[in-house]
């Protein structure tokens, strides 16, 4: 059967479920694996226990296959998926042929053909499957089939045959015998009765003769019985013990099996846990380490950061003593700017023009700059500043004095390009 077949089963009951996807994946499952491939979706109503019958929901009817005693049978099925399918169990019936009947008292079939199974009983739509049900009763039903054969006069009469056997005695020497004993009874009675009364005694003697062979019939027949009887239980009571020995066996093989899986499983996990016990010991050092570290480096930072803030408090403190000193500078060179006469020296020479005096202007910082270099070096020679506030002071007087040449450079071009001549 395609998937599109059995697609179009879900199609044709659409609304019916409430998750056809899952009733098409079991379905596709079950009907590709082994166990369903003589089975066949339809579609039917569902009879209820009450009567009432449910709308027409998936049916799987066909045979699963069972082993028993080394043989393989075709068990017939019909296995219905319920509207609540699958959080409900779906319903399962044995379905004897006409030469089949169900066993009576069966632990798992009732006498209308329904299947309990404890797979059923403990359904969970997380969990369970069709598959594995059907797994399930393949095993359970070799080991304990639902169905029996019935005998060939019980398939053509409808009913279990009560004919009985052939006597163990047989009806002509009961005959022979009741004749002779009849023969010397009249032989006897001969000369005292007449031809109408010898008549009378045949008859009754042919009734009791017949009586007597029914008599002998029936008491064989129910000796067979007995016999049959009594080897039919003594066959059952074998078979069962019979039974119960490959139950045991198989009972004992499953427990060894399932002793030899979990004591695999728990070595396994005993293996996967002691790997991770490993690792987590492995990072743990990582982490020991690592925290060594970190408290190492955070230590040189604090001892690091001590030293940074002693540098910034004695650079701070060198700042304040070139501040002082250079008011000083200042107040010494305005009084001696006040003893000079009018005539100064910045006066001597003026410029003619605005470039002229930008020209003396740059020269003069350019001069200004160099003195204040000089000194700043006879500063440092002195200890009066520390050598960082003396680069620091350097870089950026170099940077006025760089500035100012290159200006200084570009007027005295500009210049000279006015005035037709190169510079």
């Amino acid at each position: 059967m395609s998937s599109e077949s059995l697609g179009s089963f879900i199609h044709r009951l659409s609304g019916v479920y409430r998750d056809p996807q899952r009733v098409l994946r079991d379905a596709e499952t079950l009907l590709s694996s082994p166990m369903g491939a003589h089975l066949r979706p339809t579609t039917e109503p569902l009879m209820l226990n009450n009567g009432t019958s449910t709308p027409p929901v998936l049916l799987l009817r066909g045979t699963i296959p069972m082993t028993y005693r080394g043989v393989t049978y075709n068990l017939p099925i019909d296995m219905y998926l319920p509207q609540k399918y699958p959080l409900c169990p779906p319903t399962v019936f044995i379905r004897p042929v006409a030469s089949m009947a169900i066993k009576e008292n069966h632990r798992h079939v009732g006498l209308d053909g329904r299947v309990y199974l404890p797979y059923l009983h403990e359904w969970r739509a997380e969990t369970h499957e069709l598959r594995e049900l059907a797994v399930w009763m393949s095993s359970l039903f070799g080991s304990e089939p639902p169905c029996y054969a019935k005998p060939v006069n019980a398939r053509q009469n409808g009913t279990t045959p009560h004919n009985p056997p052939p006597p163990y005695v047989s009806a002509t020497t009961a005959s022979s015998s009741a004749a002779s004993n009849t023969s010397s009874y009249m032989s006897a009675q001969s000369g005292s009765v007449n031809s109408s009364q010898a008549s009378t005694n045949n008859a009754a003697e042919e009734d009791r003769r017949k009586a007597f062979e029914k008599e002998i019939s029936e008491a064989n027949w129910a000796a067979e019985v007995a016999r049959q009887a009594a080897a039919e239980e003594a066959r059952l009571e074998a078979e069962q013990k019979r039974l119960q020995r490959e139950h045991e066996k198989k009972l004992s093989t499953m427990r060894a099996k399932a002793t030899s899986k979990v004591q695999y499983e728990m070595q396994q996990l005993y293996e996967g846990m002691k790997d991770e016990l490993r690792l987590e010991l492995k990072n743990q050092k990582q982490l020991d380490f690592g925290k060594e570290k970190i408290e190492r480096l955070l230590k040189e930072g604090r001892e690091r950061k001590g030293g940074l803030e002693k540098g910034n408090k004695e650079m701070k403190e060198s700042i304040e003593g070139l501040e002082k000193w250079l008011a000083a500078a200042k107040e010494q060179q305005s009084a001696e700017d006040a003893d000079q006469s009018e005539d100064k020296a910045d006066l001597i020479a003026l410029p003619a023009d605005t470039p002229s005096a930008q020209m003396l202007a740059l020269s003069a910082e350019n001069a200004a700059i160099e003195d204040c270099i000089y000194f700043l070096d006879r500063s440092l020679m002195r200890g009066n500043i520390s050598l960082e506030v003396f680069l620091k002071e350097v870089r950026r007087l170099s940077k006025r004095q760089f500035m100012a040449k290159a200006h200084l450079i570009k007027i005295a071009q500009t210049r000279a390009s006015n005035q037709g001549y190169s510079f």
